[in-house]
C-alpha cells in the first residue's frame, strides 16, 4: 500500500458475505446479520484460500451502517432496507449518527472484528470495511429519491452527505481501533454507471476527501468505486486514499498509465463473469492480463473487481489465488 516493490503482487480479492458463509456452511442471512458468524466465514476462506488480506465487517445487524434504517436479508440475497429514514430536510434530526468511536463500539459491535483480527495470522491483513458519507446519505434517504434530489434540491444533497461524514469518521476510527490494518472506503453509488462524473465532484468527492484526509493520517485507507470509475479515476486518485479499488469495466491498462504513479491499483478481475462463471482457464487468463497491466513498477494488488457471488466456485477462487502468486513474482 505504499507503492513500493514486494516480492510478488498481493492477493486480495473482495471475500464478503456474501461467499465466505458457505465456507463454513452457512446461510448469508445469518452472517449478514450476525458480525461473528461472518468473522468466522470470513476466517475460514482466508485459510482455505491462502490468499493476503481479509475484509472485516461487524455484520448488518451490529454495524450503524445505515444510521437507524431497518434492515432485512433472506437467505442469499443482497441486504435490502425495508423503510428510509429521510423525508425531507427536516427529517436529518432523525439520523442515528454516532459521536464518535466510542459511540461504536458499545454492545459488542466491535467483537467481530476484534475476533478475526486475532484469526487472521502473520504475514496476512485485515481490511476493515466502511461506507461513505455518499452512500449513508445515499442509503437513508432511498437511492430514486436521491438521485432526483440532484436536480430538485441539490442543497437537500449537500446537507445530508455532511451529516453523514461523521458516521463514516466514528466507524472507520472505531475498525482502527479494534485492529484493523487499513480501512475500505466503499462508495459505489458514485460509480460513473450510476451518477455523473459532474454530480460525482460536486456531492461524493469533497466528502471522500475530508474522511479520507481524517482516516488517512490513522491507517492507509483503500476507495472503492465499482463498476466504470474510469472517467473520475483521476478525481479519485486526488482524495488522499493510498489505493483505488477498481471494478473490471476500467481497462486496467489505462488506469495504470493515468494514475499509477501516484496510488496503488487494487483490482480489478471479474468477480461475475471470470469467477462466477469462467473456466478455470479463464481465471488463469484474467490473471496473466492484470499482471501485464499492472504489475510493473510495483503498486498494484490483484483482486478481484468487486465482491465475489455466492454461487462462484470454489476451484475458480483457488485458481485465482494460485495464478496471483504465480505470476505475481518480481
Amino acid at each position: 500500500m505504499a507503492g513500493e516493490i514486494p516480492d510478488r503482487v498481493p492477493v486480495i480479492p473482495v471475500v464478503d458475505g456474501y461467499f465466505a458463509p458457505k465456507i463454513i456452511g452457512r446461510d448469508n442471512d445469518e452472517c449478514f446479520l450476525d458480525g461473528i458468524c461472518q468473522a468466522e466465514a470470513l476466517a475460514a476462506s482466508l485459510a482455505r484460500f491462502g490468499y493476503d488480506g481479509a475484509i472485516a465487517e461487524m455484520g448488518l445487524g451490529d454495524e450503524p451502517n445505515v444510521l437507524g434504517c431497518p434492515v432485512e436479508v433472506e437467505g442469499n440475497y443482497v441486504p435490502l432496507v425495508v423503510e428510509t429514514l429521510i423525508a425531507g430536510r427536516e427529517d436529518i434530526g432523525k439520523l442515528k449518527i454516532p459521536a464518535d468511536s466510542s459511540a461504536v463500539a458499545t454492545g459488542g459491535k466491535l467483537e467481530p472484528v476484534r475476533w478475526l483480527v486475532e484469526a487472521v495470522g502473520a504475514g496476512q491483513v485485515v481490511l476493515g470495511s466502511v461506507r461513505s458519507p455518499f452512500e449513508y446519505a445515499a442509503t437513508v434517504r432511498g437511492l430514486f429519491d436521491f438521485m432526483t434530489d440532484f436536480y430538485r434540491d441539490p442543497e437537500l444533497v449537500r446537507d445530508l452527505v455532511a451529516a453523514c461524514i461523521p458516521a463514516t469518521l466514528a466507524v472507520g476510527k472505531a475498525l482502527i481501533e479494534a485492529g484493523v490494518d487499513a480501512l475500505v472506503i466503499k462508495d459505489s453509488f458514485a460509480s460513473s454507471s450510476m451518477i455523473s462524473p459532474d454530480h460525482y465532484r460536486e456531492f461524493a468527492w469533497p466528502a471522500e476527501v475530508q474522511a479520507i484526509g481524517e482516516l488517512g493520517g490513522l491507517a492507509p485507507v483503500v476507495l472503492h468505486i465499482c463498476r466504470n470509475s474510469m472517467p473520475i479515476l483521476e478525481d479519485m486518485s486526488k482524495t488522499g486514499a493510498a489505493v483505488l479499488e477498481i471494478d473490471s469495466p476500467v481497462d486496467l491498462a489505462a488506469a495504470k498509465a493515468a494514475v499509477g504513479g501516484r496510488v496503488v491499483l487494487k483490482g480489478n478481475i471479474d468477480a461475475a463473469a471470470v469467477i462466477e462463471k469462467g473456466s478455470l482457464e479463464d481465471v488463469e487468463a484474467a490473471v496473466r492480463y492484470a499482471m501485464s497491466a499492472a504489475k510493473a513498477g510495483g503498486g498494484f494488488i490483484l483482486s478481484s473487481g468487486d465482491s465475489i457471488p455466492n454461487s462462484a466456485p470454489e476451484n475458480n477462487l483457488t485458481a485465482l489465488v494460485e495464478a496471483g502468486k504465480k505470476y505475481g513474482k518480481y
